[in-house]
């Protein structure tokens, strides 16, 4: 092994990497002060894809190694969604080119995670490491662009005590791990790696063609993907309350799915209004395969259907009555998720089973996580039409010891018992 440490063979490795960065056009233009906020908002959203995967892959990628770096401070993803939330209502588009970086940029770290979790390292090198150039990138687009700390400048805003003792801190961290020859080179190469593919996302945030701007989900959350979302802001700001609404209604997507869930939601139900033009027989389609996706992380159809019922009383609310018809497709497909459970359970073994189950875990639990019981009867429903993950990935949930009393597992199972003796008679 070389006798060279390990943040010493990364800086050598990378230096020249980071130099091409500092060429590009992008900061050319920043020194001019006339970078355009699309350039700028750009980089947050590209930047936020590839915090928010590697923030949320680390630290469950079980490597002692990726352990011993890593730190809760480390995360800067919920900086870059207070400069996001600024300008959340600045109709700030979209640069495609820049997404489709970004998309890569997380498809490496997801792969990496599994091949290989230690070569993540490389990523936090690369990260870190960017903190020291955004001392220097903070007041020129303060400058350029009216910004500051508290008004979209926060992920670039450091102090240079803090921001000088963090590094040395974590190079301390980085020297201390122990690896193996081939897992070293597996570090640089996902630190150039890094180093490449954000080179490709600044070169495509400027120059840009200004006819390609387009309106992506990333605006409302970065790690969705790239589906569209509403021009009119009357329909996203429907889509949003929508969600909030389900959310309140159902205390377990927070529970269970943070903000992090908060946003897919969001970004879930943008995506969803987008449907209404077409014909209903897509609309259908589509929200039937969202419906699979959704209960195969744990979270049954019936929560959609509820999302799309509220999402139509949002825009009915908000919207031009002559948009109603385009809109009433949403509630005819929340519609038809229910017939689908209909034609498995009646309503009244439904209910019976969910009443049972809000009785057995009594009026506490009942009051901090309502309507688990629909949850649980939907999964079974869901699991009999044909997604087979839907009862367990609920279960492994609610059962958990270290979360929830005996009497609320031995409720929930007998719950998910009595759905299945029902659903099997069918």
């Amino acid at each position: 092994m070389s006798t060279l440490t390990l943040m010493t063979r990364l800086r050598e490795a990378t230096r020249e990497a980071h130099e091409q960065i500092q060429k590009l056009p992008w900061f050319h233009a920043l020194e001019r002060c006339e970078l355009p906020v699309e350039s700028y908002v750009g980089q947050l959203r590209g930047m936020a894809v590839l915090h928010g995967i590697l923030e949320h892959e680390a630290p469950t990628a079980h490597d002692a190694r990726l352990n011993a770096v890593w730190r809760e401070d480390m995360r800067r993803f919920p900086q870059i969604q207070q400069d996001l939330a600024f300008f959340a209502t600045r109709n700030v588009f979209d640069i495609p080119m820049a997404h489709e970086a970004a998309s890569a940029l997380a498809d490496h770290i997801l792969q990496r995670s599994a091949d290989s979790p230690v070569s993540l390292l490389g990523y936090f090198y690369v990260l870190e490491g960017s903190i020291q150039g955004a001392m220097v990138l903070a007041p020129l687009i303060g400058k350029t662009l009216g910004l500051d700390e508290h008004h979209g400048l926060s992920y670039l805003s450091w102090e240079e005590h803090v921001a000088r003792e963090r590094w040395r801190n974590f190079g301390a961290r980085m020297n201390a791990v122990s690896i193996a020859n081939e897992e070293e080179e597996a570090i640089i190469t996902a630190a150039r790696e890094a180093f490449a593919e954000i080179y490709r996302l600044f070169q495509s945030l400027y120059p840009f063609d200004p006819g390609q701007l387009t309106r992506k989900v990333t605006a409302l959350n970065p790690e969705a993907g790239a589906h569209p979302v509403p021009d009119d802001p009357g329909e996203i700001e429907a889509a949003l309350h929508a969600g909030q609404r389900c959310w309140l209604e159902y205390p377990y997507f927070a529970w269970r799915f943070g903000e992090r869930g908060r946003r897919y939601t969001n970004s879930d139900g943008a995506w969803l209004v987008t449907l209404a033009a077409r014909d209903q027989a897509v609309i259908n389609a589509q929200v039937e395969w969202l419906g699979v996706v959704l209960a195969s992380r744990g979270i049954p159809r019936i929560l959609l259907q509820r999302h799309l019922e509220l999402l139509y009383e949002e825009l009915m609310t908000r919207m031009p009555a002559q948009r109603g018809v385009d809109y009433r497709k949403l509630l005819i497909a929340a519609d038809h998720l229910a017939e689908q459970r209909r034609a498995v359970i009646s309503d009244a073994d439904f209910d019976a089973i969910c009443n049972r189950f809000a009785q057995a875990v009594g009026p506490d639990w009942r009051a901090r996580l309502p309507g688990i019981g629909n949850l649980l009867v939907s999964a079974v429903t869901d699991q009999r039409h044909g997604i087979t993950q839907a009862v367990t990935r609920l279960e492994s949930w609610l059962t958990d010891p270290e979360r929830f009393p005996p009497h609320w597992i031995a409720a929930v199972r007998e719950g998910l018992r009595q759905a299945q003796e029902r659903v099997s008679v069918s």
